[in-house]
């Protein structure tokens, strides 16, 4: 991954929120085993970029 601080800082509560709430998503609905957040290109902070999916997956 790569960007600026500010980027960082300003998504860094979407990663906080898979790896928070992933692991123990994916165990209570077996039918749905991924747990995801995105970063839309309205929301400000992209620049250029149209989005970007953050998925957590138990297994690859």
């Amino acid at each position: 991954m790569t960007g600026s601080a500010k980027v960082f800082r300003e998504t860094a509560r979407h990663f906080l929120d898979v790896a928070r709430n992933g692991p123990s998503y994916v165990p209570v609905h077996p039918s749905y085993p991924y747990f995801c957040t995105e970063l839309h290109s309205n929301d400000g902070i992209l620049g250029d970029a149209r989005e970007i999916h953050i998925e957590y997956c138990d297994q690859w």
